[in-house]
């Protein structure tokens, strides 16, 4: 809040900072309605076409340059919470009565992090300007907006609700990055200390263990068995690593293939499913992230039809994917939702029974979104105890790895030292 005054403070011509905004409730609102519009203006008419994309200037040199640096920014990402800062700032502009091409280019101007959402923003506000709406400017960046977040502000845009469904997406987006980044990080854990200590487990095969090798054949003295192993391990490494090298990159760009075809896609989405312990966690950040959106849909004046449709589309897991697309195509048959869910253990016996509840009193959307709330207090709950169980068998696994390399070179070592002594 003190930001907020602060800057309210200050003069109508200073920066807006867009990663510091922040959309406060109630009279706080207010105090950013009042900043937006000295924002409004003091804002002079900018030319977008020369903001937009790669222009040469003449110079064969400096061209490239542009041009390499124009392909970077296009590789580049836009993170979900800026999106949902986007979608709350341009919500407080439009309620201010700010036309949406002013609104778009000041944030497309303020926004210096990310240089690919800045180019997007102002091709949106150009296509706007040649009389483009805003959905339809959103629709040719698909990797960016989701079917779900077009198909909201489209249905914003003719009930003349626009500043509401920007609300309500800056909510969703935030609280579905929230979920996928607390499944990620939950995640992301384990499997970074365990790359980190097959790398090491293979560096010291390959350039300690040949050393120690010749030090123990040296001796000639009897080496217990684990390090016997140690050794042969270490050999077959040093020997075969161009096949090894190999065989990785080969198994990898296989399966990269394989999960690009359609049965691929489908099979492994669902062995993501039935993994032990991440499996139900994926389940639940699916679910939550079905009623959110199914919720907000509604609420936007969408049909449940069309809503399910554009789920299905936005949904990653292929699994999820189908068994929502034949659910919408029930629906058209006349058969409720709770009934095209039913029967499936990919939809608990619980969400169906609070949405059949839904559809009999009417109550569909407020019943979706607490659904949503339910299976986001659920992920939490899961994080916690994926990261309680995952942390000691991780403890266990490297003391295991390290113990028993450590034992290898160790034992022999202190058999020599025994024998020295007693000799």
């Amino acid at each position: 809040m003190k930001q907020a005054k602060d800057f309210a403070n200050k003069t109508a011509g200073e920066t807006f900072e867009l990663e510091k905004a922040q959309i406060i409730e109630g009279a706080e609102a207010t105090l950013e309605n009042k900043v937006v519009l000295n924002i409004g203006r003091s804002k002079e008419k900018i030319s977008l076409k020369k903001k937009i994309g790669f222009e040469k200037t003449g110079n064969f040199f400096f061209d490239i340059y542009l041009k390499v640096n124009d392909a970077f920014i296009n590789l580049g990402k836009v993170k979900m919470q800026e999106k949902a800062t986007f979608f709350r700032l341009l919500a407080v502009m439009v309620d201010a009565g700010i036309p949406i091409i002013n609104a778009l280019t000041t944030l497309a101007d303020q926004n210096k992090k990310n240089q690919k959402f800045k180019k997007i923003i102002n091709d949106m506000a150009e296509k706007i300007e040649n009389g483009e709406s805003l959905s339809g400017s959103m629709e040719k960046y698909a990797k960016t907006f989701t079917e779900s977040e077009i198909g909201m502000i489209r249905s914003g845009e003719v009930s003349g609700h626009l500043n509401d469904i920007l609300r309500d997406l800056a909510k969703e987006v935030e609280k579905s990055a929230k979920t996928i980044s607390k499944v990620k990080s939950a995640l992301t854990y384990p499997i970074v200390v365990l790359a980190i200590l097959f790398l090491v487990l293979v560096l010291m095969m390959i350039f300690v263990i040949p050393g120690i090798q010749n030090l123990f054949e040296q001796t000639g003295a009897e080496l217990p068995g684990i390090t016997k192993f140690v050794i042969g391990m270490s050999n077959f490494v040093v020997n075969n690593i161009i096949y090894i090298l190999a065989g990785i990159a080969a198994f990898i760009g296989i399966l990269t293939l394989w999960k690009k075809t359609k049965r691929g896609k489908t099979q492994w989405d669902t062995l993501m499913l039935h993994i032990p312990i991440t499996g139900s966690l994926m389940q639940k950040a699916i679910l939550a992230q079905f009623a959110r959106t199914l919720g907000n849909l509604l609420g936007s004046g969408v049909s449940i039809v069309q809503s399910l449709m554009i789920i299905s589309n936005a949904t990653q897991n292929d699994v999820y994917k189908k068994k929502i697309k034949f659910a919408a195509d029930d629906i058209k048959a006349g058969i409720p939702l709770a009934d095209a869910l039913r029967g499936t253990k990919y939809f608990p016996a619980m969400l169906v029974n609070m949405i059949d509840t839904g559809e009999q009193t009417a109550q569909l959307e407020t019943v979706t979104k607490k659904i949503a709330t339910f299976y986001d207090d659920q992920v939490d709950m899961a994080v916690k105890g994926l990261t309680k169980i995952i942390e000691p068998i991780i403890m266990v696994f490297v003391g295991v790895a390290v113990g028993g390399l450590v034992a290898a070179i160790m034992l022999p070592i202190l058999t020599l030292g025994d024998s020295v002594g007693d000799f």
